[in-house]
């Protein structure tokens, strides 16, 4: 039940409202799938001004209330940042959805299947949080999704920024459902760099088999200054499927959603390095 909604202006306002307990909504999708009966006071922060993407040349930000549409369609963003940033967008198929979910949202409400938050943390994105009555802190998602505390519980992620200094010119995107327009079992995305036949800086982050998505240190462990051969990515791919673990989820076991970790992983990597053999030409 709502017993109370608000639409501040003033980002001032939001904040003093949220830190008395209030509830921040945008696209509001968590709310209406929310079970909770409890009576909630809304606060709709869409006036806030966080609705921006900013493009420079060390970094791209993009404020907490952009929605996913705005991520796929928006062509200013560069590189590899940018083609890995739109195809997690448009890995929430429904239009009508993408245009409601918003990259904040999509970070703070915790979900197996949140496919965002997967992206951001293999570009190693850093959150903006505020507080009312404290300074504005600066975060990296990887610290964000690994503490137990949400680090925005009584605030708000107002801007995420990716930075875009990175010598990574490979990338991989992975996601399996059911169907189209169904959550993913398993999600998987890489980048890396490549010298010849050998990679470099490999980086794998797995979603969906747990409650937040996890950078997977075995596969830069195993590909690291490897050359990049068929054999090697089998071998990976088995090591994964035999190492990560996947919480118990109601749509499929844990023994296949492991499996597919480890094959989605392999494609991922390959995929890598082919657009990183692309970007060479």
């Amino acid at each position: 039940m709502i017993r109370a909604y608000h639409q501040p202006k003033a980002l001032k306002q939001a904040l003093a409202l949220v830190a008395k307990g209030a509830t921040p909504v945008a696209g509001a999708t968590a709310v209406y799938t929310a079970k909770s009966e409890r009576e909630q006071t809304l606060v709709d922060i869409t006036r806030l001004g966080l609705d921006t993407i900013d493009v420079k040349a060390s970094k791209v930000t993009l404020g907490a209330t952009v929605t996913l549409s705005q991520i796929a369609d928006d062509t200013r963003l560069p590189g590899m940042v940018g083609a890995v940033l739109r195809q997690g967008a448009r890995a929430l198929v429904s239009r009508p959805l993408r245009n409601a979910v918003t990259l904040g949202g999509n970070i703070a409400h915790p979900c197996f299947w949140a496919d965002m938050p997967v992206v951001l943390l293999t570009l190693k994105a850093s959150l903006e949080i505020q507080k009312a009555g404290q300074k504005t802190k600066i975060i990296p998602i990887a610290k964000a999704l690994a503490d137990k505390k949400r680090a925005w519980d009584k605030g708000l992620i107002t801007r995420v920024m990716i930075p875009l200094d990175k010598p990574t010119v490979g990338w991989g995107y992975e996601r399996f459902a059911r169907t189209t327009n169904d959550y993913a079992f398993v999600t998987a995305c890489a980048t890396l760099r490549r010298e010849g036949a050998i990679a470099r800086d490999v980086r794998l982050v797995l979603g969906a088999l747990q409650l937040r998505p996890f950078v997977v240190t075995l596969a830069a462990e195993l590909c690291e200054g490897q050359e990049f051969t068929g054999h090697l990515l089998d071998a990976v791919g088995l090591e994964i499927a035999k190492s990560v673990r996947a919480a118990p989820n109601f749509r499929a076991s844990a023994e296949y959603r492991q499996h597919l970790a480890g094959v989605l992983a392999k494609r991922a990597l390959a995929t890598a390095f082919a657009w990183a053999m692309r970007e060479d030409a």
